[in-house]
């Protein structure tokens, strides 16, 4: 099978961008985990992907909100051809699929719906491409050029001369060209403002990003573009209230309008004019635009006279500043998860350190472990102490929570429950003294579920539950399994409670099974449980085999019910037999 790629050009005077299809599967969407990112208006988080198999590569669309497109017809699944153009969303950017035997073609986005009539905008998009390109970008530039250009920046147009339909188309190249050579908020924003002032003649300009259902000042311009401080920041409330609500556009370069002309914060400022529009992004929840800002522009007199023109390039503008804040969103939000990453990394690493590096080796008794944290690293841990007079003692615990909190209280309680059993044996009196110490040194909302026991040489012993689901207790003589039933109170929940410990024998051929609900609780892909009822029937069956036999199919078991379902709870347990 040849080797096939993905090639499209984010804008026209840049080369084309080339994905190259090896893995066996590629996604593409807007989520910053897919593996082509394009951060398009229409595209879904997860939109599409392409698989690779012996017949070819297949496009299927993943349920996406405006629906994938080849050679314009929307599509669900299709093998994909040599010079097959995929659209996401029916005005999104192109991608062409091609073989390394295919033929070249590099699709462009730029789209500025410019209509029929205006013709010079219309040709001059047309002649964007190649060496054409290269010479109208030099032409352009001089318009109106990026902050950093090396070309000359002139001033901006004079009052009531908006410029020519080329000036105008300009303003769009220039920024194009301008964002693909460096990316930086405050510059860009600039660029935009600058744009927006000429074309409607406004006095001044904001750009404003959302924080908390609330939009305040990211940077502002005077109608010569000097920058406008945060202490001059103020706008038409009404206004901005309505662009935001709505997420259409208002222009008023006039005069305004009966509905905002007697507003206060209108009349307090003495506006004659506002041109306001919304900053609009898919957001990382949700599948429809939300409007993430405002671009904001105002006069005491009027502006000029907008064309339609003049709206689209506005409206245009106003697309990409928003693209401004999709992109801040998202180098937010990789920052967030690479702090949450280092944070399961440490957590991950702490609760491993939790967990003895060898079993006892004990004469009587054989002893099989096992504990699987979630990709999100619990708090599940488990412990073997040997007392100086020869017993052992066992606890298995699930402290509630996610994360390095949750490492470092099972931490602090493997911690007190050494130093304790260190003065006593007794069960009882170690569990009420660690209820105390683990009340007052966490959270609230923490606490912990654990079954903890001590057995002698012989097999007699003393167990205490706390709050934790029934250990189970299979009898060799009989084939019976007995519960061990948890009376304690959650640890750590309450500075009051009291504990109290029960006895129990494990005889020859016996099997002790101490486990977290995480293994019961583990579900399959409709949802469904594990359940206790099928965990007693593989101890009833697997435990006269041995622990050994046991631990195998309890793994197996869950892994054939679960069948790849990600699991939502740690799964660890505990098997104790006595052997002589």
């Amino acid at each position: 099978m040849p080797t096939a790629c993905l090639r499209w050009t984010r804008e026209p005077h840049r080369p084309p961008v080339e994905h190259v299809l090896e893995a066996a599967e590629t996604l593409i969407g807007r989520s910053p985990d897919a593996d082509i990112v394009l951060t398009h208006n229409g595209v879904s988080r997860n939109h599409a992907k392409i698989v690779r198999n012996s017949y070819g590569y297949a496009l299927l669309d993943l349920n996406s909100t405006n629906g994938t497109y080849v050679n314009g017809e929307q599509v669900k699944e299709h093998l994909l051809r040599p010079g097959d153009r995929i659209q996401l969303g029916n005005e999104g950017i192109e991608l062409l699929f091609q073989t390394h035997e295919g033929e070249e073609v590099s699709p462009t986005s730029l789209d500025l719906g410019v209509d029929e009539d205006e013709e010079l905008a219309t040709k001059t998009l047309g002649m964007w491409g190649g060496e054409a390109a290269e010479k109208t970008l030099h032409s352009l530039s001089s318009v109106l050029p990026s902050e950093g250009s090396p070309y000359p920046e002139p001033p901006l147009a004079a009052e009531g001369s908006p410029g020519s339909e080329l000036e105008k188309i300009s303003h769009i190249l220039d920024f194009h060209c301008y964002f693909e050579k460096t990316f930086s908020s405050e510059k860009t924003f600039r660029q935009i403002l600058k744009s927006a002032l000429e074309i409607s003649g406004a006095e001044r300009g904001f750009i404003l990003s959302k924080h908390n259902n609330d939009f305040h000042y990211a940077l502002g311009l005077n109608g010569k573009g000097g920058l406008l401080p945060q202490s001059d920041f103020q706008t038409s409330q009404s206004v901005v209230g309505r662009v935001a609500e709505e997420g259409r556009a208002v222009f008023m370069t006039e005069g305004l309008s009966e509905e905002f002309a007697q507003r206060k914060s209108i009349l307090a400022m003495n506006l004659r004019a506002v041109a306001c529009l919304p900053l609009e992004a898919l957001s990382s929840e949700s599948e429809q635009p939300e409007v993430l800002g405002i671009l904001y522009l105002d006069s005491t007199r009027r502006m000029h006279a907008l064309t339609g023109l003049d709206e689209k390039i506005l409206t245009k503008l106003a697309e990409e500043a928003g693209a401004v804040l999709d992109k801040l969103e998202m180098i937010k939000g990789l920052e967030e998860r690479k702090t949450i990453e280092a944070e399961m990394a440490v957590a991950e690493e702490t609760q491993r350190s939790l967990l003895p590096q060898s079993l006892p080796n004990l004469e009587n008794f054989k002893i099989r472990t096992f504990s699987q944290p979630t990709r999100h690293v619990g708090g599940d841990f488990y412990d073997f102490l040997s007392l100086p007079s020869g017993e052992l003692v066992g606890v298995l615990a699930d402290v509630s929570g996610k994360g390095i909190s949750a490492a470092l209280l099972a931490s602090l309680l493997q911690g007190i429950l050494s130093t304790e059993f260190q003065s006593t044996k007794q069960p009882a009196e170690v569990m009420n003294r660690a209820n105390k110490l683990v009340h007052q040194r966490s959270q609230s909302s923490r606490f912990v579920t654990l079954f903890l026991f001590l057995l002698d040489r012989n097999g007699s012993g003393q167990f205490v539950g706390a709050g934790h689901n029934p250990a189970y207790l299979f009898r060799a003589a009989t084939g019976n399994i007995e519960e061990l039933i948890s009376r304690g109170m959650i640890l750590g929940m309450f500075d009051f409670a009291s504990y109290d410990s029960s006895p129990f024998r494990l005889d020859k051929g016996d099997v002790l099974v101490i486990y977290s609900d995480g293994l019961t609780e583990a579900q399959n892909q409709q949802e469904e449980m594990f359940g206790e009822e099928c965990l007693r029937e593989i101890i009833r069956t697997e435990a006269p085999a041995g622990i050994e036999a046991l631990e195998t199919r309890i793994l197996s078991a869950v892994g054939e019910f679960t069948h790849g379902k990600a699991q939502s709870d740690d799964i660890t347990f505990l098997l104790v037999q006595k052997c002589n």
